[in-house]
């Protein structure tokens, strides 16, 4: 595809939520990606998280010519041909890795299994019909997530986050909310980095530039191994079977005596859990 040829058949509407600021870099790397494609960018300004991902994206879904959703943060890192992957992956979901800390520690979660869990929303393409799944608000903080290590498997606990507080939180109940309809998240081999500002230019002077950094080291299952470095959690005398479609919590030995029967039989082993309580 050259430069100015446009996709007739796809339509991108990108998702650029800011609090207030945006690199401009980060701007220019996504207009370079944008070349040849039909798209129309819909901006946030000055919104808190969530509000600066969902209202863009509830005007963007409007627009019956938009085939795929495409979320991009102000401060990411996008080489050239990043988009044309991501649609050349040709799934539901995608996205790329791309550092969230100093240290490395990557935007995608897998668990021991390489089950993709979350992602980040640095940069994620979503096909516009996933969101006839889902249910409306699609982003949203009014839920925090406890993790514990059972040695076996981990396990995602929701908690009710009605003050608000924290930071994020969007991304994991959105990446969970996919999980529960059996919509997977694909990885695309590329890496991305994520700008950060460093301090702002001073105001009466003309080299007033900000100052920044980028980061791009990613740490391969970084978080996957903080979380299996703490001390793994008992797991109780019960363990689980399930009878027809109900779950049921039974000693080991009542666990054995009904699966000889034939009346139960094994809960295959995950390498994580997922447990809304009470959605």
């Amino acid at each position: 595809m050259t430069e100015g040829t446009f996709l007739v058949s796809v339509k991108i509407g990108v998702i650029f939520p800011s609090r207030g600021l945006i690199f401009s870099r980060t701007a220019q790397e996504l207009l370079d990606n944008l070349k040849g494609y039909d798209y129309q960018i819909f901006f946030a300004h000055g919104r808190p998280i969530p509000d600066c991902f969902e209202t863009p994206l509830q005007m963007a879904l409007f627009d019956a010519n938009i085939t795929h959703i495409w979320i991009v943060e102000d401060d990411m890192v996008l080489p050239k041909g990043t988009l044309k992957k991501l649609l050349d992956a040709d799934k539901a979901v995608v996205t790329a890795d791309y550092p969230i800390t100093k240290e490395g520690r990557g935007s995608v979660f897998r668990d021991a299994s390489k089950k993709v869990l979350f992602c980040g929303t640095g940069c994620l393409l979503i096909k516009k019909e996933v969101f006839n799944e889902l249910k409306s608000p699609y982003f949203r903080t009014d839920t925090k997530w406890n993790v514990k290590n059972y040695g076996e498997y981990i396990k995602f606990t929701a908690v009710h986050n009605e003050s608000g507080d924290g930071y994020g939180l969007h991304d994991i109940t959105f990446s969970f909310e996919l999980h529960d309809l059996n919509i997977p998240i694909h990885v695309i081999p590329t890496k991305l980095g994520q700008r950060k500002l460093i301090e702002l230019g001073k105001s009466g002077t003309n080299n007033g530039a900000h100052q920044t950094e980028t980061w791009t080291k990613i740490i391969k299952d970084k978080r996957l191994k903080e979380i299996q470095s703490y001390p793994p959690e008992k797991k109780g005398d019960l363990v689980q079977v399930m009878s027809g479609t109900e779950t049921m919590n039974v000693s080991k030995e009542h666990a054995v005596k009904l699966i000889k029967l034939g009346k139960a039989k094994a809960v295959p082993k995950k390498k994580s859990y997922i447990d809304w309580g009470k959605k």
